[in-house]
């Protein structure tokens, strides 16, 4: 299986994921539904070790690595959170597209990868195909770039664009010198970790089995995102297969239209074609 199909994989459990939040998560905060479902997914991803007794040396540079990702990544979900809640989602949300930009800049130093010029034209495709179909129209095109200055939401969630950006890099570093599997249950397990001070700051009565049973489902979607996600950054380029998983709005937009009964906008069919293209540019040509 090559990273393109792991991407797309990747791409559309993330879709599924967000579709089990949104039914799961409405009685939750975010913050135990986020260590929730590391929670879960730690558990779930470590039986998966023991059952194929898949076990590694651990090294000092590994544990570096390991809490370096664990840090950033913590950090990213929290600052993630904040600006869900507090900001307008069509100023913030475009701001992750800028995230294979970041990746573009910092795999090259941090990994060593090299990338084509057509490769490249490809990401950026992606990434201008997801910015617009987060616009609401053309002419706030703009808005959520003028934003930035002056809204601390968009701030916030530009830095974990550029957090998760630099992260990825730590995440392949890992896999290589690993696994999937094992990178997956240490780092998940450790953010797990940092992030159960969160939840309990958020609320202590969320704390019942009931409601920890809430974020199952989201965290099996979520494993197989991961895991997916990890095997396609451990066969391909980083900032491709981050372009490939932005699809995952696509699929996202889908389930919402289907399900939900959502009215789209003619920008995001738009947006939706350019994602393809570019989509197919970086694995044709990339």
């Amino acid at each position: 299986m090559n990273w393109f199909v792991l991407a797309l994989i990747s791409s559309i459990t993330l879709s599924l994921r967000e579709f089990a939040v949104k039914k799961a998560g409405k009685n939750l905060s975010s913050a135990f539904m986020s260590w929730g479902l590391n929670f879960f997914m730690f558990l779930i991803i470590l039986s998966l070790n023991i059952i194929f007794m898949n076990y590694h040396t651990i090294t000092i540079s590994f544990v570096w690595v390991l809490i370096i990702a664990a840090v950033l990544d913590s950090l990213a979900t929290v600052l993630y959170l904040w600006a869900i809640k507090e900001g307008d989602l069509s100023k913030i949300i475009p701001m992750l597209c800028f995230i294979p930009v970041v990746q573009l800049f910092v795999t090259p130093v941090l990994v060593h990868e090299k990338l084509s010029l057509i490769g490249i034209s490809g990401v950026l495709v992606v990434v201008f195909g997801s910015y617009i179909l987060n616009m609401e129209t053309w002419d706030g095109f703009l808005s959520p770039i003028k934003s930035i200055s002056k809204d601390k939401s968009s701030m916030m969630m530009l830095s974990v664009a550029c957090i998760w950006g630099v992260s990825s890099s730590f995440h392949k570093i890992g896999v290589k010198q690993t696994d999937a599997l094992f990178w997956g249950a240490s780092e998940i397990g450790l953010i797990a970790l940092f992030l159960f001070p969160f939840a309990i700051w958020s609320g202590k009565d969320d704390f019942s089995f009931p409601k920890l049973k809430q974020t199952l489902w989201p965290a099996i979607f979520s494993t197989m995102t991961v895991l997916s996600y990890y095997a396609a950054i451990g066969l391909g380029p980083v900032a491709y297969v981050s372009s490939v998983r932005r699809l995952g709005v696509l699929f996202s937009m889908l389930i919402g239209i289907l399900i939900f009964k959502e009215k789209t906008k003619r920008l995001s069919f738009a947006g939706g074609i350019i994602m393809i293209t570019g989509a197919g540019i970086i694995s044709l040509f990339g």
